[in-house]
């Protein structure tokens, strides 16, 4: 199916290397463990984004000399709008304005931190925004998962700070004061640590590769995270005992 024009979902990619990942997931996870913990959850991300065929896909992507490209992400190198201003709001900004610059009418954002994002949600977010209605996602936490809008609505991410804290309460309060309607998209969660980690890995029909099924207690199990089965491990069932 052809995508929709008018529409664009927005993603932010950063490369699978420990000093560009959020201090945030390297506290919770340790350095190494948090590239492949955030790696997952942009893979999520992009599938989803990707397969959502009512919107075109914009990619801001913060490219290194190690990751030059996304074909770490995607082997058929999906092209990305590449960062020019290294702040994550100027980030944002950016790459919503490309999306009206290339033609779209409506743009949503989705953060890859919240990895149940369903794609009924976008749709009816990008549904609900026109110029005189935001829709904003918000986390548990307080923060956001999801900000559609239109062109004549970039005023709500003026004056900068509207990233910390609260964050999804920080911009429907700025929506409402400049007589905005806020659309909110239901509530989920962003994976912060160990407990949401599981919750999201329970809660997956089909878990990525690097995962494996809790066997030893959520606890113990979630530390094991991207355990790999030994090359000759086997899998076959143990011998039924010889009855006497």
């Amino acid at each position: 199916m052809a995508k929709n024009r008018d529409n664009s979902i927005i993603l932010l990619v950063d490369p699978p290397e420990a000093d560009r990942i959020l201090p945030e997931l390297k506290t919770a996870f340790g350095p190494e463990r948090a590239v492949h913990v955030n790696s997952d959850l942009l893979t999520s991300a992009y599938k989803l984004a990707k397969d959502f065929n009512d919107a075109i896909l914009i990619l801001s992507y913060a490219k290194s000399a190690r990751h030059p490209d996304l074909t770490w992400l995607d082997p058929e190198d999906p092209g990305f709008l590449e960062v020019k201003h290294p702040g994550f709001e100027e980030r944002l900004q950016e790459a919503v304005r490309l999306a009206f610059f290339t033609g779209a009418k409506k743009a949503v954002l989705i953060s890859h931190l919240s990895p149940e994002i369903k794609s009924d949600w976008i749709r009816e977010a990008l549904n609900a925004v026109n110029d005189r209605t935001v829709a904003i996602g918000a986390n548990s936490d307080g923060t956001y998962y999801l900000i559609g809008l239109t062109q004549p609505n970039l005023k709500i991410f003026e004056p900068s700070g509207f990233s910390r804290g609260k964050s999804a309460e920080a911009l429907a309060d700025r929506a409402r004061r400049s007589k905005l309607a806020v659309f909110s998209t239901p509530e989920t969660y962003t994976v912060t640590g160990e407990e949401t980690l599981l919750r999201w890995m329970e809660n997956k029909e089909t878990l990525p590769p690097l995962f494996t099924a809790p066997q030893a207690g959520p606890a113990a199990e979630a530390k094991k995270h991207h355990r790999r089965p030994r090359q000759h491990e086997s899998h076959e069932p143990p011998a039924e005992k010889p009855q006497i």
